[in-house]
């Protein structure tokens, strides 16, 4: 199914108020100049298949950058047969538009997953702004670097032998990013089906669907309810070099 892209009702979204980096780029005293400023074109992305060019800008003036403000938008490359997947989920900065032109034959193809995404396109407004207020380049240019660090280390978890521990990996990564720690484990709230994982881990879907169960018997990871799943809470462990758990904030009540 194809998505569809909707504007919302307010065409520019003020980005100092739905992300706090790009306020702390910003002199205090300068806080409400740049609220009007600061923006981006505010777009709905349903579930489903999602092309970049609905975004509807020419060639010489399409967005230079793309933020994810909720949900989770699914990025794919096909090549020889085979399709690689990863999440940009909300923070994350990508441009979905090709950069250069590369000799190895492969495709990209986009879509968003759970209840829908919502994006802001980063245009000639906000160059303009980051003329006055050059930190804020800053945050991309760290933003852009955290998804390069989130590349080599799905390259590490694709290079692990078992597929267990490539699905443990997976769901230890993205609890680093929304896990929240209770009494029983860490609960990751992420809408995956068994063929996305074996995209995200480099599996086949039968081969996921085996070590999910197997994991499910260990109690290391087991699916709680629709887009909800609990990690036992020493389960890093059965990765490879040991090491200690990504460093998540305890929530009263539990994790579920």
């Amino acid at each position: 199914m194809r998505a569809t892209l909707q504007r919302v009702a307010e065409p520019r979204i003020r980005l100092l108020r739905v992300d706090p980096a790009f306020r702390d780029a910003i002199p205090e005293d300068q806080l409400a100049l740049a609220d009007r400023f600061v923006t981006g074109l505010h777009y709905h992305l349903p579930r489903g298949r999602w092309m970049p060019e609905l975004l509807g800008f020419d060639e010489r003036r399409h967005p230079f950058a793309v933020l994810v403000l909720e949900g989770v938008v699914v990025q794919e490359v096909l090549l020889a047969g085979r399709v690689s997947a990863q999440l940009l989920g909300p923070g994350d900065v990508f441009r979905p538009w090709p950069t250069g032109e590369s000799s190895v034959p492969c495709s990209m193809r986009w879509s968003v997953s759970g209840q829908g995404a919502a994006i802001a396109a980063l245009d000639d407004h906000f160059l303009a702004a980051a003329r006055k207020w050059p930190d804020l380049l800053r945050v991309l240019n760290e933003r852009f670097a955290d998804h390069l660090d989130a590349a080599v280390r799905r390259a590490a978890m694709i290079g692990l032998p078992r597929v267990e521990q490539r699905v443990l990996a997976l769901f230890w990564d993205l609890a680093d990013r929304c896990g929240v720690v209770g009494l029983d484990g860490v609960t990751v709230r992420v809408d995956l089906t068994h063929d996305l994982i074996g995209r995200l881990t480099g599996a086949k879907r039968p081969t996921v669907s085996l070590a999910l169960t197997a994991l499910a018997e260990t109690g290391e990871l087991r699916r709680i309810r629709a887009g909800a799943w609990l990690l036992r809470s020493d389960s890093y462990k059965a990765l490879e070099g040991g090491g200690s758990p990504p460093a998540l904030v305890p929530v009263a009540g539990g994790g579920q």
